[in-house]
């Protein structure tokens, strides 16, 4: 049983919160959340950290643990697959957050190497003794974040076995593992709501959040007590509040966030790039400087150029609208196409048309512009200019994969050839013992090392010349020395 009632919990030290921001790797460190919980996010949660790293490195720990005393209520994110380094890690933190979260949706990669995430989902046993260790010996709750399965039932049954161990708040992401990058699809609502209505903790759900509009009805449609928001808080960190505001403004507000509480430029990149994805998808010369700058003093600095620029297009009117019909220049989540059988035929068929056009042997430094170009020429008149931008982006991604591949021939090529001319060197050297690596004597009678030869001339009782190892002459030497003394007597 939980130590802490969740509906207590949520409503005493989460204030009830409504609006969450997602734990995301390398995304929710402490200046964007502060930026975030002032633009309405209630409740964040910290990038998921590998409790396992946490425990043993001390310099992870700084790095990737930082908070403040604004930054409340905060719920710290792990990964793990052992309940003894999940308890450990949590222990380390439980006085500077709220809660301590297991993160058992990750669906990518890196998650299936190191058996975490959503590839624990088969493990039921395993996720229990994880929690159920968690909740019996920290003093702060514990929550966790779960995938759906395919099967509504099943999902149920899951998110049973997970409330079982004594978690205060359960976060349902309403898509699969599968779920992910090109194949991410739309999240179902309809296993959250199943959830929801089977357990008697909080329940925050998660999945097909474009504006604060599909916030509401979320909540309505699922009965869920709150609402988690990831990628679509990296685009518009208003969301919440349901404002679309100027990307200057809120990138130059990030900046002075990150000026007082520094992060890395990794970070400070990657939400730049998505603040501004409409406006570099217009103006791609901002996008390389941007990319160029370590400097946060020249950081803002860019920004506010871009502002100039944009101020200039909005006085002559000459507005597009995006996606969402909104300017470009405001904040707006990004829409992901969604993937049907018919456009997968069609990339298909493009990627086939564009492998058919380039050259089997691009390895030259001028190959993939000399690819570029052909295609360019020769592909203006049949296609319009969106489809031309995806047959050469087609092209530069088939390109980077050739190059890569020979990148990893050319390694793999080279560790065998050091290999082969180590085993050459070793030959060269010396023969080894019969009976072990290790090189054998070169005047032993019985092609051993010394080692190995001294136990078998002890096992054997007999001699080697060749390492003076003489157990027959000194045994008969001993008989003959003890005979003298007993003839002395």
């Amino acid at each position: 049983m939980s130590k802490h009632d969740g509906y207590k919990f949520w409503r005493e030290k989460l204030n009830e919160c409504k609006y969450v921001l997602a734990p995301m790797v390398d995304a929710s460190e402490l200046p964007w959340r502060m930026l975030s919980r002032k633009y309405s996010s209630q409740l964040c949660y910290t990038p998921m950290m590998n409790a396992g790293v946490f425990v043993r490195d001390s310099t992870y720990r700084t790095e990737n643990f930082v908070t403040c005393a604004e930054d409340r209520p905060l719920i710290a994110q792990f990964c793990s697959d052992d309940p003894e380094l999940f308890t450990k890690a949590a222990q380390m933190i439980q006085d500077q957050c709220d809660a301590v979260d297991l993160n058992l949706g990750c669906p990518q990669n890196i998650a299936r190497r190191g058996h975490y995430g959503a590839f624990l989902q088969e493990e039921w046993e395993l996720i229990h003794k994880i929690l159920s260790h968690a909740v019996e010996n920290l003093k702060i709750p514990v929550t966790a974040k779960i995938r759906v399965f395919d099967d509504i039932g099943k999902t149920v049954e899951y998110a049973k076995m997970v409330a079982s161990t004594g978690i205060s708040i359960l976060t349902v992401h309403g898509r699969t593992r599968e779920q992910k990058g090109p194949n991410t699809g739309l999240a179902s609502w309809k296993h959250i709501k199943a959830v929801k209505d089977s357990l008697k903790i909080p329940v925050f759900a998660n999945g097909n959040i474009l504006c604060f509009n599909d916030v509401i009805e979320c909540m309505k449609e699922t009965g869920c007590d709150g609402v988690m928001v990831a990628e679509p808080n990296l685009f518009n960190p208003a969301l919440f509040s349901g404002l679309n505001p100027f990307t200057y403004d809120i990138a130059y507000e990030y900046m002075l966030f990150v000026e007082k509480y520094p992060c890395s430029y990794a970070c400070i990149r990657g939400h730049l790039f998505k603040i501004f994805q409409k406006v570099f998808e217009r103006h791609k010369e901002y996008r390389e400087k941007m990319g160029k700058l370590r400097d946060i003093d020249e950081i803002k600095k860019c920004i506010l150029e871009i502002k100039d620029v944009i101020i200039k297009e909005k006085e002559i009117d000459q507005q597009e609208k995006t996606d969402m019909n909104l300017s470009y220049w405001l904040c707006q989540s990004y829409i992901r196409p969604i993937q049907t059988i018919d456009t997968s035929k069609e990339k298909e068929d493009l990627k086939k048309m564009v492998e058919e056009r380039i050259s089997e042997d691009a390895s030259s430094p001028n190959a993939l512009k000399r690819h570029i170009d052909e295609l360019t020429s020769s592909l203006n008149e049949t296609l319009d200019k969106n489809e031309k931008e995806s047959v050469l982006k087609c092209a530069k991604i088939i390109e980077r994969k050739k190059r890569k591949l020979e990148k990893i021939e050319r390694k793999a090529k080279y560790f065998e050839e050091q290999e082969a001319r180590r085993q050459d060197n070793k030959k060269d050297r010396y023969i080894s013992c019969d009976l072990c690596k290790n090189p054998k004597g070169e005047k032993c009678e019985f092609a051993l090392c010394r080692k190995c030869c001294k136990n078998k001339v002890f096992t054997d009782m007999i001699d080697c010349k060749g390492h003076q190892i003489k157990y027959r002459i000194k045994k008969q030497s001993d008989e003959i020395k003890l005979e003298n003394t007993e003839n002395i007597k």
